[in-house]
């Protein structure tokens, strides 16, 4: 019974007479909306001008009988002085208060509670309001009963560097309630207390957490980054009888439920926000203001009513399980870096997720980034809102709509994400920069993402989404239910080894839940938890370890071992906080063996890991200052935080691993707005270490401040992140990463060998992912602020090279990445892929980067890294690999360059003006007769106009032995151009060949380079040149353009264009598996094919958007959509050409890699034979007749029919289509087809893709065709403008093109664009000739 209890998912049940969550229909559809109060931005300095700080409330309204020593800065309540020097002595005064009835039979209210050994006595910990004289009546002011409760003692307010609730009834509040420092508000779970605002309530939130100081100019009692240690549970916050405004002093405030500013190990859970439906009438009520932070993490939410629900702002956020019910805005951005929204319900609400406000500060951050992951809309006309000026980054996964009309649009202007009402889902769509293959050199893109992840089934729940588990708060149980620990022998007094103690009350209990009350339990060697063990803290039970058993780094030792290696079972953990005293270099704070026997069976939640900085640590600002200018052996303290190791799994939430940056405990004055006066050196090695084959889920989880790295996924696998959030040491590189602590006491340490001698390169990493599989990240913020505790590198993002490495990787899914003061975000090794740069375009945004989607190894690259930088690497025999080199190697004199081969030097361009003067080049082209069905090959010259270019690129140096000096070799790719073969004036599109073509001109007035053994150096920072894979007789095409033609050859006929896989009976493609079917969908309005039959491979198709049409009862157990995928080069092995076996067409690749030609080149032809032009010539017939294209990529005016004024089709003919996007004919987007027919012969279609009043566009294929045709939006928009320029405003009929169409970016070939007078469509004729 007991076990069962504890295996069950936290329940979330409304207090009775609640209002009922389901089926709740608005008044009105449309609510009365408000703007937010002025006050509700970011007031970090009050850059706005509008902090609420014309108050008179100076701290919170107290019973006069309190003892509030220290709440004011050292001074009784109702003072505003400066404290005492002294005032750290008393420390952060810890404190869990219960709000709750006294009959309660929650078990937290009767069980023995904890104590806090460093606060001055006497000290009571755990604190029942109504022992302050709370009612909970309805009726009575508690106010100051409650405030009284949770300031009693000397407990630290204003100017602390660093103090819990529980139980039934309706506590009626006149001003806010202030929530201290390290302290917990926890109401009865069974019976949930409700705070209610009175009518004339006044102040800024019921409960406000960070007080602002009347005349303060913005100033709060704590830094808001830095405001640690919180946690509200199981309370509901009333707001529906409170005046719409109420006033203190001159500041005006709405009614708020929360003033929530907080960072890490913060938690809110099981609460409900009530206020009033705005569809009954406009309201100011707003449930939680969240201005500014470094957070922190929520979960199980219910809102109702409210003009605005969330108003939220942070650098970084979590938000799990969160219900949105007739909400006027559910969430409003104030700003961010980035949040992750999941499974979020959003249901009657006007708009889902504001992101149009723009914050403060030089970068005039908005909402940087937010993923919204697993969650539904329905009912919401207006979902997410974006500001122009500030575009977020974006990302929507699993995300299923029902009657939404605009989902991601510019007010009154453009719509990104048009949804028109349907039920669906959305399964992967993006706003911002992507990369979705490993040759992909990034992109800002708004639209459907592809890849689209495949999700291991072991990472999910029965819906289909990533599965969640909520924190088990053991509600049914009471307190006989528990073993205690300090009623067996255990001290929390922070004295005396409790080692043995702890070992034999765990060994003795397993399964029956084991208590440990607030406290300190020092130990000096390992607690050993068994498998099936529950294990539950209070106000962060902390377990420190001390002496010398912790002190070897070269044989780290375990502090808490939870199961031995193949154990497999069940484990809870709750509300700890693993730490250390005095120098323990070889500590690993917990080690996680046990593996799940049913999933989600071994979890830990607000769990947390602190390496110094406190009271008791031996570890604080008297011990470790910063700056000392010398390490000290005695802030060593920790060799490993977390170790996930290789038979585990597990489900973490809200899990904080920090190495301390500064003393908690130590005092700041009243307007520092930073933690610099009380910044210490306190060393450990290595952060959180997963080596799982999972399944292992990390929910708003944060590892910061160790040497080696804050994350590393070394062997792993089924991971899921979401979110992290990582910061490099502020000391470094003073020491940098291998100056304190040795590599090697743990499997794939990082060694840095491939670094140069660079500094910022031998930095600590923020994730390190190797040798894994299967690794799913939504949302990371990974920060670099210092360079030796100064940040003049945040100027030019430069504090670290490095903060992401992969290798040997296949499986990883990266969705909303942004890193500060690093200048690659992202670093791959091994020998084919190029670092994320942050100077590479639209990489940096606002005051972070923010890379919407990194994909490039989501469906390939487990065979791409090296280890060199691992610890047992060999690297001598790796090498440096590929080496891209700076470009101040050509301020040199003598320009040289270092690495330790084998290894490829990659050179950056060379900025100068030269031109490029080409010989004539000697090629075949064919020519057609009237008499020969197929051409004549003729030989003939080309003359090429000179080029002149502003870079000069050149070839990689292959390095085997060191060291060389050598001559570098520069080439360069001349742009196609349009030849016209005379005297029949057939036109068409020739490709040059590189050049120079032979090394000797390659070499030509090119600088010397000298390359030496030694790490790599110097390491590009910006403007990188391009690993060359594809190389020509010798000649490296510096873009990586494989040349298929060299020597003057003209490429080989194309393959066919894309389309539908093979049916039955036709052969498979050699790049296709010949045992499984295939289906397709292409283009942002998809068809969904989905396969009925693996025998038949039949397919039944449907119009969606993007993803799969929703079953009429709801978002679960959706078919899977197979996205279109695109083709790709193969890396030429040093074969032949004819063994790259995958084509695309030629002049779309080349156009990717090359800017199209600004004007035609016609290039005068001799030939010695006779030709006549290509194709039929036919006179038009029909109705308006059919209009064949006069040769290939030409466009024709044709005006031997009804003409027009085609002007509106050329001002707005493209304004639906993207030009980055590829349309097919299947997908929705013909408002016609019909077919075109020539004397009584079909010879092809048409479909008509716009229709406008004065013109449409058409678009014809001929019968030759097999499946839908292909175009691209900037395939359109090149034929529109070249349309005008060639046809004019005038009276046309028809204009027409062909697919040979220099800016081609599809896959049709016999095809063509015809702009016609709306009623002449099957006018538009196809193109009958041979395609490219």
């Amino acid at each position: 019974m007991i076990r069962k209890l504890f295996l069950g998912l936290g329940t979330f049940v409304l207090a009775s007479g609640q209002i009922s969550q389901e089926n709740i229909a608005p008044a009105a559809y449309i609510p009365q909306l408000r703007p937010a109060a002025a006050y509700m931005v970011d007031n970090t300095n009050n850059q706005h001008g509008v902090a609420p700080d014309k108050g008179q409330l100076d701290g919170p309204v107290i019973a006069t009988n309190i003892n509030t020593t220290n709440l004011m800065g050292g001074h009784s309540a109702g003072t505003h002085q400066a404290s005492s020097n002294s005032s750290y002595e008393f420390g952060s005064g810890r404190q869990e208060m219960l709000i709750g009835r006294q009959s309660s039979t929650f078990w937290m209210e009767s069980i023995t509670h904890g104590q806090m050994p460093y606060q001055p006595g006497p000290y009571t910990f755990f604190r029942n309001v109504k022992d302050f004289g709370a009612t909970g009546d309805g009726v009575t002011d508690d106010t100051a009963a409650i405030n009284a409760a949770v300031s009693a003692g000397s407990r630290c307010g204003l100017e602390c560097g660093s103090t819990t609730i529980s139980g039934a009834g309706t506590y009626m509040l006149s001003t806010p309630i202030v929530q201290l420092y390290y302290t917990q508000f926890v109401g009865d779970p069974n019976n949930r207390p409700t705070l209610k605002g009175m009518h004339d309530f006044k102040g800024i939130a019921l409960v406000d957490t960070d007080p602002y100081i009347p005349g303060g100019g913005g100033a709060e009692w704590y830094i808001n980054q830095n405001q640690f240690f919180r946690q509200i549970r199981n309370i509901i916050f009333d707001l529906t009888i409170m005046n719409d405004t109420n006033t203190d002093g001159d500041q005006q405030y709405v009614p708020t439920g929360l003033h929530w500013q907080v960072a890490q190990a913060t938690s809110i859970q099981n609460c409900d926000f009530i206020m009033l439906d705005p569809h009954n009438g406009p309201t100011n009520t707003v449930g939680i203001f969240m201005e500014n932070g470094s957070g922190g993490f929520v979960s199980d939410l219910y809102f109702f009513g409210g003009n605005i629900a969330f108003r939220a702002g942070s650098q970084q956020f979590t938000a799990r399980g969160l219900r949105f019910q007739n909400c006027g805005t559910a969430i409003s951005q104030i700003w961010n870096w980035g949040f992750l929204w999941k499974n979020i319900e959003f249901n009657y609400c006007y708009v889902a997720i504001d992101c149009t406000l723009l914050g403060s500060g030089p970068s005039n951050q908005g909402t940087g980034s937010i993923t919204l992951l697993d969650s539904t809309l329905i009912n919401v006309p207006y979902a997410i809102p974006v500001n122009p000026t500030f575009l977020p980054s974006i990302v929507l996964d699993n995300v299923g709509v029902q009657n939404v009309q605009f989902f991601v649009y510019v007010s009154g202007s453009t719509n990104y994400l048009l949804v028109g009402g349907n039920t669906l889902t959305i399964k992967s769509w993006a706003m911002g920069k992507r990369y979705t293959s490993i040759d992909d050199s990034g992109a800002y893109q708004i639209g459907f993402l592809d890849p689209v992840p495949s999700k291991p089934a072991v990472l999910l729940d029965s819906t289909g989404r990533f599965y969640t588990r909520s924190k088990p708060q053991y509600e049914l149980l009471i307190a006989s239910s528990f073993i205690v620990v300090t009623d067996h022998g255990v001290s929390n007094d922070g004295t005396g080894d409790q080692t043995d103690a702890i070992n034999t009350v765990l060994s003795d209990n397993v399964g029956t839940p084991i208590f440990f009350p607030a406290g300190i339990y020092l130990v000096e060697g390992t607690v050993f938890v068994p498998v099936n063990s529950v294990l539950v803290g209070e106000g962060w039970s902390q377990i420190m370890a001390t002496g010398d058993y912790f002190s070897d780094e070269t044989n780290p030792q375990v502090v808490v071992r939870f199961g031995y290696a193949g154990d497999i079972g069940s484990m809870e953990v709750s509300d700890f906080l693993f730490t250390v005293k005095g120098a323990t270099a070889g500590a690993v704070l917990v080690e996680w063996n046990v593996r799940e026997s049913l999933q989600g069976s071994v979890a830990m939640w607000d769990c947390h890991f602190r390496v110094g900085g406190a009271i008791g640590s031996d570890l604080q600002f008297s011990d470790c200052p910063k700056l000392s200018g010398s390490i000290n052996d005695q802030c060593k303290a920790a060799s490993l935080l977390l170790h996930i190791t290789p038979s585990s799994s597990g489900y973490f939430e809200n899990v904080w691993a920090w190495t301390a940056d500064h003393d908690i405990d130590w005092p700041v004055g009243a307007n520092a707005s930073n933690t610099s006066a009380s910044q210490i050196d306190i060393y450990s090695a290595r952060g959180v270490l997963v080596e799982s084959s999972g399944p292992v889920w990390l929910y708003g989880t944060a590892s910061e401040h160790n040497a080696f790295y804050q994350y590393q996924f070394s062997g792993a696998n089924n991971i899921y992140s979401g979110h992290m959030q990582t910061e490099t040491p502020y000391y470094m590189p003073n020491p940098d990463a291998l100056g304190v602590f040795a590599p090697g006491a743990f499997e794939d340490d990082p060694t840095w060998a491939d670094c140069d001698s660079e500094d910022v390169c031998v930095e600590s990493w923020a994730l390190r992912v190797l040798h894994s599989d299967d690794i799913y990240i939504y949302g990371a913020g990974f920060y670099n602020f210092f360079n030796d505790y100064t940040q003049n590198c945040l100027d030019d993002e430069s504090c670290q090279e490095r903060i992401v490495e992969t290798s040997y990787v296949q499986g990883l899914w990266l969705y909303e990445l942004f890193t500060k003061g690093a200048t690659q975000p992202i670093s791959p090794q091994g020998d084919v892929m190029i670092p994320v740069l942050v100077t590479d375009p639209n990489v940096q945004y606002g005051f972070t980067t923010e890379i919407s989607a990194w994909l490039s190894l989501g469906e390939q690259g487990g065979s791409i890294g090296n280890d060199i930088g691992s610890f047992g690497s060999d690297s001598g025999d790796e090498g440096s690999g590929i080496v891209y080199i700076d470009p101040e190697i050509w301020g040199e004199d003598n320009p040289t360059a270092y690495c330790i081969p084998p290894c490829i030097i990659v050179l950056p361009p060379k900025e100068t003006t030269i031109t490029y003067t080409f010989p004539p080049i000697t090629t075949t082209i064919p020519v057609w007769t009237d008499s020969d069905d197929d051409p004549t090959i003729v030989t003939t010259t080309i003359i090429l106009p000179p080029l002149t270019t502003t870079a000069v690129d050149y070839w990689n140096i292959n390095i085997t032995t060191l060291p060389v000096a050598t001559v570098v070799s520069s080439s360069i790719q001349p742009p196609p151009i349009i030849i016209t073969e005379t005297p029949n004036m057939v036109t068409s599109t020739f490709y040059p060949p590189p050049y120079p073509t032979n090394t000797t001109l390659a070499v030509q007035n090119n600088p010397t380079v000298t390359i030496s053994s030694g790490r790599p150096e110097p390491t590009c920072k910006s403007h990188c040149g391009h690993h060359c894979n594809i190389w020509c007789g010798g000649i490296c095409i510096f873009d990586c353009v494989p040349c298929l033609f060299c020597n003057g050859i003209d490429p080989p006929s194309p393959p066919p264009p894309p389309g539908p896989p093979p049916g039955p009976g036709q052969p498979p493609s050699q790049s296709e598996s010949t045992s499984d079917c295939t289906t397709t969908t292409t283009s942002e309005c998809l068809t969904l094919c989905q396969t009925a039959s693996s025998i038949s491979c039949s397919s039944t198709c449907s119009p969606v958007i993007q993803c799969e049409a929703s079953p009429t009862n709801g978002f679960t157990n959706l078919a899977p959509i197979f996205p279109a995928e695109s083709e790709q080069w193969v890396l030429w092995d040093g074969n032949t050409a004819a063994d790259i076996s995958v084509f695309q067409d030629m002049s779309s690749l080349l156009n990717s890699a090359l800017p199209p030609p600004t004007t035609t080149v016609t290039s005068t032809v001799t030939t010695t034979t006779t030709t006549t032009p290509p194709g039929p010539t036919v006179p038009p017939t029909g109705p308006f007749g059919v209009i064949y294209p006069e040769g290939h990529g030409d466009i024709t005016c044709h005006t031997d029919v009804d003409t027009t004024d085609l002007s509106t089709c050329y001002d707005h003919g493209a304004d639906n289509f993207d030009p980055d996007t590829t349309y097919d004919t299947s997908d929705g987007i013909c408002t016609q087809y019909g077919d075109v027919v020539d004397q009584g012969t079909d010879v092809g279609n048409y479909c008509t893709i716009v229709q406008l009043t004065a013109c449409s566009i058409v678009l014809g294929v001929a019968d030759t065709i097999i499946g839908p045709a292909f175009f691209s939006g900037r395939q359109l928009a090149t034929f529109l403008s070249r349309s005008r320029d060639a046809c004019g405003n005038g009276p046309v009929s028809v204009v027409s093109t062909t697919s040979s169409d220099p800016d081609d970016q599809g896959g049709g070939y016999f095809m063509s664009f015809c702009l016609v007078h709306p009623g002449q469509e099957s006018a538009c004729g196809t193109n009958m000739g041979y395609g490219f």
